[in-house]
């Protein structure tokens, strides 16, 4: 009997808080009958597939390590997969709980010194006289040991290696949404295959049917930002089907009001950058999806990048220590700016053998000075440690032009920042550009991938959620092609999601690239992109 059903039978037992949501989660999960027995008599494992789809605030992480709990007091010598986008969201996020709930439920890490009873630790090989799980462990410095031999792995896409060639008896997911669903279909999903007829149903009725906990697999997900991580929600559509099998649930802070502050939901929408932001990040709304996109060759799996960190392990803190490695100190970065009255943003990139790389994104919406000197300072401040201070100016050419009362253009205001800081600026801007529809011909080509002489494009798809999301959310107008601006004129929309962040895409990528990208002519042949002065 689970830990949470024995609190429900007798309140005196343990001291446990999960809320409303997250009971039913649990129990739903807990009490599956995802196995049955065949006409032949025979049983068949199936195991259970469950998201808990949730905002900001709702316990996600809470009942992931309460289901974690759960299962080491049920399935002794089990190994687990516990995955996010990087290791570092593993260690940092999902490990900033465990102690206190597992504490709850009774269980306290071991300490050689002064707590020889524990019953787990944490990055260490466990003590002698522990149990192991049945399929070994390779390595002891990035898993939970528990005393019974249940043993949690971490996993992440920024290191599929860790995953490659597992036997798992459990699968969980933090933050799925942020996950390829092709990494989840090829590299997770086909690890949870371990131990089959070793852990039996103990429930009345059940006999010759697996345990409810094993062969688990259970994501916890905030909403989806683009259609490509709407698969998200494909357990929702299954659980309509085969609703033995499958269990969607979605929450919200509201759910979880007994373990919030009185005001927080007040302050979270206070505090957030946008309405938008606070209806999908905390209150869990979903975003429709954009048919039409301007965007159309643009691919989450095939244009962006997690592997963003490399990791080294240290004795001392039992912890890996984490260092930006997806661009290099000791090249010339370069950067497309975009110019509006009340938003100026730019995009940050480095080339890479035959690839530009998209490393960041900024904007600046309110300055005590100028939007473009603030952003320039943002800049500085952010890239202060780049050991070669040199950059490649691209952008609006709108830029170039005086304002009334004003000696300085936007790019003089920029440059002087950047020039006071140390920095040397290659001037890249380009003095006009062709009608969207050229540049929609151009860019998309780029995308394809269609012709080797033309470099790759990658996105950084943590530094860069605002720029995937302009770029991902840019309608066009009709059967012309054009780009619809009008998120630009929407007061109600967050600028930073606009389509600011994708003209800057578009200035620097046409500048550098229009020459050699060949498109389709309307004629016979193909000919190459109109690169203008």
């Amino acid at each position: 009997m689970s830990k949470a059903k024995k609190y429900v039978d007798d309140p005196s037992y343990i001291k446990l808080h999960p809320n409303p949501a997250q009971a039913n989660f649990l129990m739903k999960v807990l009490e599956n009958e995802a196995d049955f027995l065949g006409a032949d008599g025979i049983g068949y494992q199936a195991g259970f597939r469950a998201t808990f789809n949730g905002g900001r605030g709702c316990g996600k992480t809470n009942v992931l390590m309460r289901l974690i709990a759960e299962s080491a007091f049920e399935l002794p010598r089990a190994k687990l997969g516990l995955a996010s986008m990087t290791f570092r969201h593993v260690q940092d996020v999902v490990l900033s709980q465990s102690r206190k709930v597992f504490a709850e439920y009774g269980l306290h890490e071991y300490d050689p010194k002064i707590r020889t009873w524990g019953h787990y630790v944490i990055n260490r090989r466990p003590p002698e006289g522990w149990w192991h799980p049945w399929e070994g462990v390779n390595t002891y410095d990035n898993c939970v040991c528990f005393k019974n031999g249940y043993t949690v792995v971490f996993l992440s896409a920024d290191r599929p290696d860790t995953a490659r060639g597992l036997n798992l008896d459990q699968l969980v997911m933090d933050e799925s949404f942020k996950l390829k669903e092709s990494f989840y279909n090829t590299v997770l999903r086909k690890t949870v295959r371990a131990n089959k007829y070793t852990y039996r149903d103990p429930r009345k009725g059940r006999k010759g049917l697996n345990h409810p906990l094993h062969w688990l697999i259970a994501d916890f997900t905030s909403a989806a930002w683009t259609p490509e991580q709407q698969w998200i929600y494909r357990t929702e559509e299954l659980m309509k089907k085969k609703p033995e099998q499958y269990f969607f649930m979605e929450s919200t802070p509201y759910d979880n009001l007994m373990n919030l502050p009185g005001n927080w939901i007040e302050s979270e929408r206070e505090a957030s950058e946008s309405d938008l932001a606070f209806d999908i990040e905390v209150m869990n709304r979903r975003i429709e999806k954009v048919e039409n996109a301007y965007y159309s060759a643009l691919t989450f799996t095939r244009h962006t990048y997690s592997d963003m960190y490399e990791y080294q392990f240290d004795e001392k803190s039992r912890l890996y220590m984490s260092k930006r490695k997806d661009y290099l100190t000791t090249k010339a970065l370069e950067i497309s700016l975009d110019f509006n009255a009340g938003f100026t943003c730019q995009v940050i990139a480095q080339e890479h053998d035959k690839e530009l790389r998209f490393i960041d994104n900024m904007f600046v919406k309110k300055a005590e000075t100028t939007l473009v000197e603030d952003l320039a300072e943002k800049f500085c401040t952010k890239y202060k440690d780049h050991a070669r201070k040199m950059v490649y100016l691209y952008g609006d050419n709108s830029g170039k032009k005086g304002d009334p009362g004003r000696n300085k253009t936007h790019y003089q205001l920029y440059k002087k920042v950047l020039m006071t800081n140390g920095w040397r600026i290659v001037d890249c801007v380009q003095n006009s550009y062709p009608p969207y529809k050229i540049r929609y011909r151009v860019i998309n080509t780029i995308l394809s991938e269609r012709h080797s002489s033309v470099p790759r494009v990658r996105i950084n798809e943590q530094d860069c959620k605002s720029l995937l999301i302009s770029l991902k959310h840019t309608p066009i107008i009709g059967d012309n092609f054009e780009k619809d601006k009008s998120s630009e004129s929407n007061i109600k929309l967050d600028q930073q999601y606009a389509t600011h962040l994708s003209d800057a895409f578009d200035y620097i990528l046409f500048k550098k690239y229009s020459r050699i990208v060949p498109i389709a002519a309307t004629g016979s042949g193909p000919r190459f992109g109109t690169r203008q002065s």
